[in-house]
């Protein structure tokens, strides 16, 4: 295990990566995400349009936001929301809620959580909410005169957000995608320099090109019985 990490959160991670990937929201995720960006690069035109990664990765953000909301509708039936408060993409299932971050471009291939900052208003009352309920005990998160989560891990994590961090190439039209846990200490209760922890877990999703997205097998529009079939 990453000695980085929070250990009670990784196990919830996990679990929450688990059930979201066979329910199959991070499949929806991944696709979503690897085809915004292959149109992005494709119509990136910095000598012509002038346009620069800033908007590169703006305009990736915005089409992932309206891609998925597009979609709401049929997820709402298996029990998963997708909306926009405030213009900031989440999606909700069970007790977890799942915001998106598109890193900067120096974290590509890989996001350096060491530096990575999750700001906003949204954002940060995501934070402050496992905050509020969980506290990290172990690794080098622990924190001097805390030794126990505030909520029994028996009975609930006491997190309750994830953040699904990505990042593009466009020389190689390749993405990647992390699951990763953001706490309070993203916030810096004083606002001091460096601010506090801003993760407590990540968990790597994929690391790819958009033609190699996995996708189900193809369903024939027309079935016929073998035994129809001439010899």
């Amino acid at each position: 295990m990453d000695g980085r990490w929070d250990p009670g959160a990784m196990t919830w991670l996990r679990e929450v990566r688990d059930r979201w990937r066979a329910l199959g929201v991070l499949g929806l995720l991944e696709d979503a995400v690897a085809a915004v960006w292959e149109r992005n690069v494709a119509r990136h035109d910095p000598a012509v349009a002038g346009d620069t990664a800033l908007t590169l990765g703006l305009t990736s953000s915005e089409n992932l936001r309206t891609r998925l909301l597009a979609v709401a509708p049929e997820w709402a039936d298996r029990a998963v929301w997708i909306g926009s408060p405030r213009n900031s993409l989440v999606v909700r299932h069970e007790q977890v809620a799942l915001h998106v971050m598109k890193a900067p471009p120096a974290h590509a291939p890989t996001p350096d959580f060491g530096v990575l900052r999750w700001e906003g208003a949204i954002r940060e009352a995501a934070a402050a909410d496992n905050g509020a309920g969980y506290v990290p005990v172990g690794g080098q998160l622990a924190l001097d005169g805390l030794s126990a989560p505030r909520v029994s891990p028996e009975t609930t994590s006491g997190l309750g957000h994830v953040v699904l961090v990505w990042t593009g190439t466009a020389s190689t039209v390749t993405t990647t995608g992390w699951l990763a846990v953001p706490w309070e200490g993203a916030l810096g209760r004083d606002h001091a320099d460096p601010p506090g922890a801003a993760w407590l877990a990540a968990l790597p999703l994929w690391s790819h090109g958009p033609a190699e997205v996995p996708h189900p097998a193809e369903v024939p529009a027309v079935s016929i019985p073998i035994g129809l079939l001439s010899p």
